[in-house]
């Protein structure tokens, strides 16, 4: 190789690290600083004495790009979900990204409920939050009847803000499939994923919100005199 080709070579590779800087991208961007690199390799040691440094450094800034643009590739593929997760995706957690919903799903565990199960029961303090896909829930103060939750609806969102035990109780009205996340888990989690938490505190907000407009619509005189 010729010292001016060696020359062109280092070149072209800055002319792909300038290209690099301007591409929004990240995956573009690594893979222009890989290439820039590459190339640049035969003019360090085509040098009458061998620039080892360079040759090593930009070896290992290839090495550590190629492993991010894998890492990307990865998290860029589709995600499939199993039926029961996509039911609850849809109820749920749409605002979430998918790989988001994944993570978080993860965590939680199946449990298939009987009609007259207790999802939440008096006196004692919930430990868990949990979100029927199939089959809904009747809340009860006693022999009054406060409302009856819909598939897709956190059981025991307010309950858990609280912090005290329960003074209701909630019961599947027919056989129902639900996720259960415990809550010392989920709040482990969430701990070190604060864009997630805040997707879900947003997620929480709506529900408490639903909640509290159909107790509204509940006791409004409208509601009574029809």
């Amino acid at each position: 190789m010729t010292p001016q080709f060696a020359e062109y070579l280092a070149h072209l590779s800055n002319l792909m690290l300038l290209v690099s800087y301007s591409v929004r991208d990240i995956l573009w961007l690594r893979w222009f600083a890989v290439a820039a690199a590459c190339i640049v390799m035969p003019y360090y040691l085509a040098q009458p004495q061998v620039l080892w440094p360079p040759v090593f450094w930009g070896s290992v800034f290839a090495v550590i790009n190629l492993l991010q643009i894998a890492r990307i590739y990865a998290e860029r593929r589709p995600v499939v979900l199993g039926a029961d997760e996509q039911r609850l995706y849809d109820l749920t957690f749409r605002t979430l990204r998918p790989r988001e919903f994944v993570a978080l799903a993860l965590l939680g565990e199946w449990r298939d409920g009987a009609a007259g199960e207790p999802i939440v029961e008096h006196g004692r303090p919930v430990d868990a939050l949990a979100i029927a896909i199939f089959g809904s829930v009747q809340v009860r103060r006693g022999e009054h009847v406060l409302g009856t939750l819909a598939p897709g609806e956190v059981i025991g969102t307010a309950l858990v803000l609280l912090g005290e035990p329960a003074q209701i109780e909630a019961r599947f009205v027919e056989p129902s499939r639900y996720m259960r996340w415990p809550l010392a888990t989920l709040r482990a989690f969430i701990d070190k994923r604060p864009d997630l938490r805040d997707a879900l505190l947003r997620g929480v907000n709506r529900d408490l919100a639903r909640k509290l407009n159909a107790l509204a619509v509940r006791d409004a005189p409208e509601f009574h005199r029809g």
